[in-house]
């Protein structure tokens, strides 16, 4: 499946990408794993199934595989996460070679790197950890502040825009392939405007965004901006408040589709691309069974079109509207 589009600086980017949050070093395949099984090797190559087993200890850990396998072109992690960049990074590394290639890593520099000297550390160091895993590394400013700051404090500000300018710099310097932002609001980007100008704006701003919150204004900002807007808890985290709405039940049942694939859809469908994380191969891999068939279909978007409607502003994550 390809289901690319283009980023402002011409660079493809995928519509389908997977998201790492949560996910522990045991449920990423080859991490801290042998490579051969624990008993003394015998002249046979051991059996697949053996082999498997002794890369991938946990029931859950085929995750990144199988995100490979389906077609992700995008794998999504922070330095915050509860795994490593190089738990990661080794998973990505050690991949079958069916699983064919990645292309975009992308990671986030977390409130406490904020500020041009930190974020400039904290950048080239994901660059060193997640060398080779992908073809092309992006990098974003997790949140619009820093650490342990009041929301109202003019930090952040400041902290921010040191931070962008240490990615702008490395990305001029080709060290970064993509730079963004992750939260940022309408008025963070319009601040961000009158300091660097339209043309260094974030290539990428990752926000939550599902039906009951489908970020219409700032859609439209970084679409007159060219700032491609990337989904993070497209699938409500299961919040039976959007998983039980009766629009999202009635595509999902006119369409013949699961409501996980509904939501992804209804994201795709207005060219943003979404992340959806997954502890299991299976519904990874069910994700993204028939998603670019189904984004040519007519009476897919009439149905979708059910869910433009009932957004309410529900954030089921983080809200960053209080950050001065």
């Amino acid at each position: 499946m390809v289901l690319d589009l283009a980023l402002r600086s011409g660079a493809p980017w995928p519509l389908l990408g997977l998201g790492t949050y949560r996910l522990t070093p045991a449920e990423i395949p080859a991490v801290g794993a042998p490579l051969t099984p624990a008993r003394p090797p015998t002249p046979a190559r051991p059996p697949a199934q053996a082999l498997t087993h002794a890369l991938h200890p946990c029931p859950h850990a085929r995750t990144v595989e199988a995100s490979l396998s389906a077609g992700y072109g995008l794998v999504d992690t922070a330095v915050s996460y509860k795994h490593s960049h190089h738990a990661l990074a080794l998973a990505l590394r050690d991949r079958p070679r069916a699983c064919g290639g990645l292309a975009w890593v992308q990671t986030k520099i977390p409130p406490a790197e904020q500020g041009y000297e930190k974020a400039r550390v904290c950048a080239l160091r994901c660059v060193e950890e997640l060398r080779g895993c992908a073809e092309g590394i992006s990098v974003l400013l997790h949140w619009p502040g820093g650490s342990r700051l009041p929301p109202d404090s003019p930090e952040h500000a400041r902290l921010r825009l040191g931070s962008w300018l240490a990615l702008q710099e490395l990305y001029a310097a080709g060290t970064l392939q993509c730079i963004g932002v992750s939260n940022f609001e309408v008025r963070h980007l319009r601040e961000l405007e009158a300091a660097v100008g339209v043309h260094t704006l974030p290539l990428v701003n990752q926000v939550e965004l599902h039906p009951l919150l489908p970020q219409t204004e700032l859609r439209a900002f970084c679409a007159e901006r060219r700032i491609h807007v990337q989904a993070y808890s497209s699938l409500g985290q299961g919040s039976a408040a959007l998983w039980g709405h009766p629009a999202l039940r009635g595509a999902a049942r006119a369409l013949a589709l699961d409501e996980a694939q509904v939501l992804l859809l209804w994201a795709m469908r207005q060219g943003v691309s979404v992340i959806p994380r997954s502890r299991s191969a299976r519904r990874v891999a069910d994700n993204a069974a028939g998603l670019a068939d189904a984004l040519g279909r007519a009476d897919v978007w009439r149905e979708l079109a059910r869910l433009d409607a009932i957004g309410d502003g529900t954030h089921f994550c983080w809200n960053p509207e209080d950050i001065r």
